[in-house]
């Protein structure tokens, strides 16, 4: 897994590890306050029909072990 992403799985386990302790947070809320803080910062650099295609490709890919990370050689 590349770096970017051990960084993102730390970030988000300590937002929902969060929310579960605190008792006035809900984890459904808390991962829908990630995807669209996420997603508010993500429209800033593609078009929505790029990024609604990432977005399907990566729902397409939700059961496989790892995300393929693939940097130009």
């Amino acid at each position: 897994m590349a770096g970017e992403y051990t960084v993102a799985q730390k970030c988000v386990d300590t937002a929902i590890t969060t929310a579960q302790e605190d008792p006035s947070m809900s984890t459904d809320v808390m991962t829908g306050a990630l995807l669209t803080t996420l997603l508010k910062i993500m429209i800033k650099e593609r078009t929505r029909k790029d990024l609604a295609s990432f977005i399907e490709f990566q729902l397409e890919s939700v059961g496989e072990d790892e995300f393929g990370v693939t940097r130009g050689s």
